[in-house]
């Protein structure tokens, strides 16, 4: 028979252990909340321009698990391609960050589908959830617009920012039919994005705690989504993709966890490579922009010719 004294030993140990795991992880969940809560839409004067896309946009409403997205279709008037364009926004974004990118796409003849993931600006959701939710948001949107006949679309086209050019890589992993992607500043993996954000809130000690990190996505979002990387994801398909990156990016510096300091394991030969090296607009977003806030038209120039190109060769057109 145990003694009393040995009983109680073995009761503050296992207390002991909880403890030592329970704290760690409620300080994890506490952080990791922090970053990803909701985010709002700022107000904006738009110029006569943006005013008119704005007005002339058609929104939809849609399903991710209990929420309710807000998506907006914006269809070129003119010279219309037979492609689609949809829109995956970065962390801390919404739609109308995005609308002079926008406009310069319609004035190509591309037309674009944007949407505001869970937990930001138009759409429903308490928290912006993580990294990995712009994954089942992305999907949510495809097959929403698959759902629509594609609004009578031949093509679908992929253009991701940051979170949402992490999520366009993700998305060839799945059964669409997409015909090129186009991702700027991305992450190439959740667990980097979400430790990566953490080391600014808690420095290196970040790293100490990937593995609670990593357990409590996984709880969120289920250990497929959370594991997938973007390189793998690219070298097991051969849809074009053009990559793009500052090469002062400080939010997820080029040299560590974007996609393209992976490049040399990718092994789809139809991936291209961009860096954006102009010391005035070489960032994490103000590479789409130029001084004066407008698009940046040489990068909107280069992602047109790309996906000209790519539509062609696939025969597309």
């Amino acid at each position: 028979m145990i003694s009393n004294k040995k009983l109680k030993k073995v009761l503050i140990s296992i207390i002991a252990v909880i403890l030592l795991f329970l704290l760690p992880f409620l300080a994890t969940k506490i952080i990791y909340d922090n970053i990803f809560k909701r985010y709002d839409c700022q107000n904006i004067t738009l110029s006569d321009e943006l005013e008119n896309i704005v007005l002339t946009r058609k929104n939809f409403n849609y399903k991710c698990k209990n929420n309710d997205l807000t998506g907006f279709l914006y269809e070129c008037q003119k010279d219309k391609k037979d492609t689609l364009i949809v829109l995956a926004p970065g962390y801390n974004a919404c739609c109308d960050s995005y609308l002079w990118q926008i406009k310069e796409l319609l004035g190509y003849g591309w037309s674009v589908f944007s949407f505001d993931t869970t937990g930001s600006c138009h759409s429903e959701g308490n928290s912006a959830v993580g990294f990995s939710q712009e994954i089942l948001d992305l999907n949510a949107t495809l097959d929403f617009i698959e759902s629509n006949n594609r609004f009578n679309y031949k093509n679908i086209a992929l253009f991701g920012h940051s979170r949402g050019g992490y999520a366009v890589c993700c998305s060839l992993a799945s059964d669409y039919d997409i015909s090129a992607i186009i991702s700027v500043s991305g992450i190439n993996s959740a667990m980097e994005g979400v430790v990566g954000a953490s080391c600014k809130h808690i420095g290196n000690i970040a790293y100490a705690n990937y593995g609670f990190l990593w357990l409590y996505q996984s709880i969120i979002f289920g250990k497929d989504i959370v594991d997938m990387k973007a390189d793998e994801i690219l070298s097991s398909t051969d849809t074009p993709a053009l990559i793009i990156h500052g090469a002062n990016d400080s939010n997820v510096p080029i040299d560590k966890f974007s996609i393209i300091s992976h490049k040399e394991k990718i092994k789809n030969k139809n991936v291209e490579y961009f860096v954006c090296a102009n010391p005035k607009n070489s960032g994490h977003t103000d590479l789409l922009f130029e001084q004066d806030g407008t698009a940046d038209n040489t990068l909107i120039e280069k992602i047109n010719d790309f996906l000209n190109k790519s539509i062609k060769q696939k025969g597309l057109e």
